[in-house]
């Protein structure tokens, strides 16, 4: 399925995306960060956030070679684009920390091209599912946040 959405264009940004998760989605995922929790002497949501960043730094922030998020913009939107900026970081929710994915902007620039891809609805959607496919960690949803 691809989700079309190079009639957007822009020359500024307008929004960061902040793609929430939750708890593990996987009975093993959920019983390593246990044993990790009780290994290292740690909490559970210590244990949950840094997993959950280690996956983030060493599949999304490769600078040598195509990372999952460039692969999964050309899956779903049959674009090849330059990865933006992403940072890890934590929402709270009923007194506890879940980890977040934050892409700073909201357009990305089409390699060999002048031109930019807004990141629309569905695909912000379809990357989060797939994340929580990898990554095995409950996709929430995601926020629009104006800068």
């Amino acid at each position: 399925m691809t989700f079309s959405s190079l009639d957007h264009y822009m020359t500024e940004t307008v929004s960061n995306l902040e793609l929430r998760f939750g708890h593990p989605s996987t009975k093993d995922r959920e019983e390593l960060i246990y044993k990790r929790a009780i290994e290292y002497d740690v909490s559970i949501e210590r244990v949950l956030l840094v997993d959950f960043e280690d996956m983030l730094t060493n599949t999304w922030m490769k600078k040598d070679r195509a990372n999952i998020f460039e692969l999964l913009i050309l899956i779903y939107a049959g674009e090849s684009v330059f990865c933006p900026n992403v940072s890890f970081g934590t929402y709270t929710h009923n007194g506890s920390r879940y980890p977040k994915v934050v892409i700073h902007g909201d357009y990305l620039n089409i390699k060999n091209s002048n031109r930019r891809l807004w990141l629309n609805d569905e695909i912000v959607d379809a990357i989060g599912k797939e994340l929580d496919e990898n990554f095995e960690f409950e996709y929430i949803d995601f926020l629009r946040v104006r800068k």
